[in-house]
C-alpha cells in the first residue's frame, strides 16, 4: 500500500472528514482499501472512524442503486465472523449495526444475525453487545428472540463487557434485564464507551443505573 494514501487515510479519519474520504475512496479504490484496514487497527482513534466511514460508503452505495455491492460486503463481514474465514471478525459486528444505522431498511434480517454471530463468541461479544446499543429499540423484537443468550452474557467477569451490555440493554429498553443490572449497582471499575463520535468513561455502576432509568414501564417483553 502506498505510503501516502494510507497517511491521508489516517489524518482524514482522525480529522473525521467523511465527506473528503469518501469522495476519494470513489476515485481511487485504493483509499477504501486502506479504510477497510483500519477496521483491524489497535488504535481506536483509527478504527471507530473507520467503522463510520464504512457505513457512509455503504450507505452511499444503497442511496445511489447498489444494493448488491452493500449485501455482498455485509456477507463478508458475516462470514469474517465464522471460524471458516480463519479469523477472528474484529469490528465486524460494530460495522453492521453501524451500517444499519446508515440504511435502517436493512434492519430485518441483518440486526438479528448480527446477534446471532456475536453474542455467544468470545472475541464478538463486546462488538455485539455495541451493536444493540447502537440500534437502541429499533433491534428489540431481536434481542427477544435470543432472549437468554444475552442474559447469559451477564456471567461475564469482564467490566467492559457488562458496562457495554449494561447500555446496550439500556438503549434497547430490555426489561427483562433489570434483575442483572441491579447486580452491577456496586461495581465501580471505570468502562469506557464510544457514542457517539466520542468515548465516554463512566463507572460500572453509573452504565447499570442509568440503563435502569432508561428502561420504561412500558418495555415489557
Amino acid at each position: 500500500m502506498d505510503k501516502s494514501i494510507k497517511n491521508a487515510v489516517e489524518d482524514l479519519l482522525r480529522k473525521r472528514d467523511f465527506s473528503l474520504l469518501l469522495e476519494l475512496c470513489e476515485r481511487d479504490r485504493r483509499f477504501w482499501q486502506e479504510v477497510r484496514f483500519r477496521l483491524y487497527e489497535i488504535d481506536e482513534s483509527l478504527r471507530w472512524p473507520a467503522i463510520e466511514m464504512a457505513a457512509r460508503r455503504m450507505q452511499r452505495l444503497w442511496n445511489s442503486g447498489n444494493e448488491e455491492k452493500v449485501r455482498i460486503y455485509i456477507r463478508t463481514l458475516f462470514w469474517s465472523m465464522t471460524d471458516e474465514s480463519g479469523g477472528i471478525g474484529w469490528s465486524a459486528p460494530q460495522t453492521i449495526a453501524e451500517i444499519i444505522v446508515n440504511i435502517p431498511e436493512i434492519i430485518d434480517p441483518y440486526g438479528r444475525m448480527m446477534i446471532a454471530h456475536s453474542i455467544e463468541e468470545q472475541p464478538l461479544m463486546k462488538g455485539g453487545a455495541w451493536g444493540i446499543g447502537r440500534l437502541g429499540r429499533s433491534i428489540a423484537d431481536s434481542v427477544e428472540c435470543f432472549r437468554e443468550k444475552v442474559l447469559a452474557v451477564f456471567q461475564e467477569k469482564d467490566s467492559e463487557t457488562l458496562g457495554l451490555l449494561a447500555w446496550a440493554m439500556g438503549s434497547a429498553g430490555f426489561s427483562p434485564a433489570k434483575p442483572c443490572l441491579a447486580n452491577l449497582l456496586q461495581r465501580e471499575e471505570p468502562v469506557r464507551i464510544y457514542i457517539d463520535g466520542v468515548f465516554l468513561q463512566k463507572p460500572l455502576k453509573q452504565w447499570a443505573e442509568e440503563a435502569i432509568e432508561s428502561i420504561k414501564p412500558r418495555d415489557i417483553y
